[in-house]
């Protein structure tokens, strides 16, 4: 069973290219679990911007069945790698959602699992960008309660 509290974690492309061009093979987050009940949970992530993150406070929603965990990520903001550099542009819009599954460890104190979120554009004027589809591998582990 998930429980109230913060978790601590991380996430990787599993495309090696883009952790290169990102500059980081992972990047950190803590997630806030704010909500339990029968039917799923809420709470808030913030990616670790040091370890190249997405901007501001996001917010996860999803269910338990058994073992397994499942969570649609919402952050506030967009952002993309424009070039082969890793120049990062902010887009006031957005992200596309992210969907994570994983399982739980024996003792439900960590989670793996792995990440996804869709093709989609960024509309900049009248200039659709599109955005490539992306996937990876995440774990996170319970650091305390709230």
């Amino acid at each position: 069973m998930l429980q109230k509290g913060i978790y601590t974690g991380s996430y990787t492309f599993l495309n090696p290219e883009t952790n290169k061009i990102r500059g980081f093979e992972y990047t950190n987050f803590e997630i806030e679990i704010i909500t339990v009940d029968a039917t799923g949970f809420t709470g808030k992530v913030q990616d670790d911007l040091t370890t190249g993150g997405t901007e501001g406070v996001g917010t996860v929603t999803g269910q338990i069945k058994g073992d397994k965990i499942e969570f649609v990520k919402q952050m506030p903001v967009k952002t993309l790698i424009v070039d082969k550099e890793g120049t990062r542009k902010t887009f006031n819009k957005k992200h596309s959602p992210i969907y994570y599954s994983g399982q739980f460890s024996a003792d439900k104190r960590s989670v793996t699992g792995t990440w996804r979120f869709k093709f989609s554009f960024v509309w900049i004027g009248i200039i659709p960008v599109p955005t490539r589809a992306s996937k990876g591998t995440w774990k996170m582990t319970f650091k305390e309660e709230m």
